[in-house]
């Protein structure tokens, strides 16, 4: 494969390929926004506070003039009709069920009331976690031994994940989360692993749905009526729409299913080539509890129910101003490990769902509506995600283009390679999206995560997309989208440890469009490095030179592992990581902020450093930027030297975090809320 042509080049290339588009200067998103909207707000803004040092600290470590206090915490309860006291060691599902969930990721803040676009001055709101999943290592402080779960325990972890919608107000000068009287009475809700959904899309008669949903009702018999009680769960990213709707996306699905993949239903399923290719791109039952998997509940059984994973891997929609409403499957949108769904409008008014597949060597994709948002009819946008396109990323040297994902160009590819692999239809295709994706030549990326868009106030895309690509130890060499950095010996194989982000251009300034051009916006690692790599904490070297084909991408503070974007309304972009310790040990989980005005190298500062053992996530502010939220998941998950507290615990070693509560209480995931002593605009 040819190598990745230098930055510049990149730019006049693509300029020459797309003559008469819009020329963006090197890595700056206040230019493009500027040139394509005229939004006054995407002027020039740094980010103007010290950085704050690398440390290991068990808290939220910020910058002088800035404070942090807790919004909520798993277990925090939800509504009057559990105690506000939190015991986990008695927790039930009947009682995790009315509490805020386990290990929080993505964030989301919708106005009290829907309106577009919505005020910037909310002093109520509702705010969506997604509550990824659960450890049974951080749950249970009384239990001693693996051998000591119960089955009761198992259905709360099982309970704990999700998604939390909880109500939030401003009062006192501060924000403070909300319990109801009881559920149904307010706007408070857990959606878990056991909650009626429904499956729309080509993909909802799909038979590996009809097989896992019998099994699932079975287990769950109170179900309505074409609904399917199989919640949500592995809930990672997601996104927002501007009807007023919650995105979340089911990412790791594989570790919901128990049981070993020798069981006899695994066999006779893996008869079916497709499901066979299917369990082994996924790899389900991916069981890592330390419990015995007889504990789970039977339809999280493999051997129960072979099919139960083909229910995950979707993008779920939310109302979360109506608690009584059926969360919907959004089938295409198409099954993956997903990791983010963010909206933006194109330039004629539909709606464009920008999507990564969180795993090593997986894909990027986009969905484009076929019908146009009607910013004066909320219910008349309701189901405008079960009909449009649904494409794949293809970089190349000199640019990319979108792939249509149809039956027919799957099929032909397939034929072309004189592949096995066919599709019945396109819910086929959907269901095993993956699969097609690669068919027509996706590009494999590193770890795509969280992919946003920047948009205008009123939610239209202006062209640049970011894209975070966490990590990848497997990848030998580079490729389009996925660049090395400068290296002492360049022919060899390189992985990508610390991760980078990628920012694409769409074709016009159009979020519609099937064309785009690339470059690098930041490369993770340490651009003041005096070698061009560095023993991480488990003692293997990573390359963390920020360097690109001699091109220094970034300038300022080291940082790994980009996981969450956040782009506020001067185009700032907020970066949280998840697995900065791995590469640096002398430093958490971050917030890091890169300043729009910049076109390389870019300045990047540390905002935040979180406690010990926790990943950053979900990073987003109130409408007016006057707080900042992110969540705080897992704190306590491994110590200093990094021993893994899913594995030291049952060697009877204490745990290493005592986040957010202090002194000598059990570790419990948060939403932090931040703002400025002085009450002004974060960053400012």
């Amino acid at each position: 494969m040819s190598r990745t042509k230098h930055i510049n080049e990149l730019i006049a290339s693509r300029r020459a390929l797309l003559a008469g588009m819009i020329g963006l200067p090197l890595l700056n998103l206040a230019g493009c926004a500027t040139a394509t909207s005229g939004d006054a707000t995407a002027g020039a803004a740094s980010a103007n506070f010290p950085s704050v040092p690398p440390t290991n600290a068990d808290t939220v470590s910020l910058p002088p003039g800035y404070s942090w206090r807790k919004l909520i915490a798993w277990g925090d309860a939800l509504f009057d009709t559990v105690s506000p006291t939190f015991d986990p060691n008695t927790l039930t599902r009947a009682e995790q069920e009315q509490r805020f969930g386990q290990n929080n990721d993505m964030l989301a803040l919708f106005a009290g009331e829907y309106a577009f676009p919505p005020s910037r001055n909310q002093d109520r709101m509702i705010l969506c976690a997604n509550n990824e999943y659960t450890s049974s290592a951080l749950a249970f402080p009384g239990v001693r031994t693996p051998s000591e779960f119960t089955a009761e325990q198992v259905a709360a972890l099982y309970a704990a994940i999700g998604v939390s919608v909880v109500e939030v107000e401003r009062r006192g000068g501060g924000w403070h989360a909300l319990r109801n009287p009881a559920p149904g009475q307010g706007r408070n809700r857990r959606i878990t692993p056991f909650t009626p959904v429904a499956f729309s899309g080509p993909a909802a008669s799909h038979p590996w749905i009809a097989q896992g949903a019998a099994v699932m009702n079975a287990a769950e018999p109170s179900a309505p009526a074409n609904t399917v009680a199989c919640g949500t769960g592995a809930n990672c990213a997601g996104g927002l729409t501007p009807w007023g709707t919650y995105l979340t996306a089911e990412e790791n699905f594989d570790g919901l299913f128990v049981g070993s993949d020798r069981a006899q239903s695994m066999r006779d399923a893996r008869q079916d080539d497709a499901y066979a290719l299917d369990s082994a791109s996924f790899g389900y039952p991916s069981y890592y509890e330390p419990f015995s998997s007889a504990l789970a509940p039977r339809q999280f059984q493999v051997s129960e129910n072979p099919y139960g994973p083909s229910l995950y891997g979707w993008v779920v929609e939310i109302d979360p101003y109506d608690p009584t409403s059926t969360p919907k499957k959004r089938t295409a949108l198409g099954r993956k490990k997903q990791e983010c769904a963010t909206t933006a409008l194109t330039r004629d008014g539909r709606v464009a769902v920008y999507m990564g597949d969180d795993q090593r060597n997986e894909y990027v994709y986009k969905f484009v509506t076929d019908g146009r948002f009607n910013p004066n009819d909320r219910a008349a946008n309701m189901d405008l995600l079960d009909h449009g396109k649904l494409y794949c990323a293809q970089f190349h040297d000199d640019g990319g283009v979108w792939l249509h994902i149809t039956t027919e160009a799957a099929n032909a590819a397939a034929a072309a390679q004189e592949s096995p692999i066919r599709f019945r239809d396109q819910g086929d295709v959907l269901m095993r999206v993956r699969e097609a994706a690669r068919i027509l030549g996706a590009t494999p990326m590193d770890r795509p995560e969280d992919v946003e868009a920047v948009c205008d106030a009123n939610w239209r895309g202006l062209g640049p997309v970011l894209i975070a690509c966490t990590n990848n130890s497997e990848r030998g060499f580079e490729r389009p989208g996925n660049p090395r950095r400068e290296s002492e010996r360049p022919n060899s194989a390189q992985s990508n440890l610390a991760g980078h982000v990628l920012r694409i251009d769409e074709a016009g300034g159009d979020c519609g469009a099937e064309r785009f051009t690339w470059d690098i916006f930041a490369m993770g690692g340490d651009p003041d490095a005096e070698a061009l790599t560095a023993p991480t904490r488990g003692g293997q070297p990573a390359h963390i030179s920020t360097t690109v084909d001699g091109v220094e991408t970034v300038s300022g503070d080291k940082f790994a592992c980009p996981d969450n974007l956040f782009i506020d309304s001067t185009h700032r972009v907020w970066i949280a990581t998840d697995g900065n310790d791995g590469v640096f040990a002398d430093c958490n989980d971050t917030i890091m902020v890169a300043p729009a005005q910049a076109e390389g190298p870019r300045p990047i500062k540390r905002f935040l450093v979180g406690p010990l053992g926790a990943e950053i996530c979900g990073p987003l502010m109130t409408p007016d930027e006057s707080a900042f939220l992110c969540a705080i998941q897992h704190p306590g998950a491994n110590d200093v030297a990094g021993a893994e507290f899913s594995v030291s615990r049952w060697a009877g070693r204490p745990v290493s975090s005592h986040f957010p509560d202090g002194g000598e209480s059990w570790p419990r995931s948060a939403v932090v809320v931040i703002t400025r002593d002085d009450g002004g605009r974060i960053g400012d």
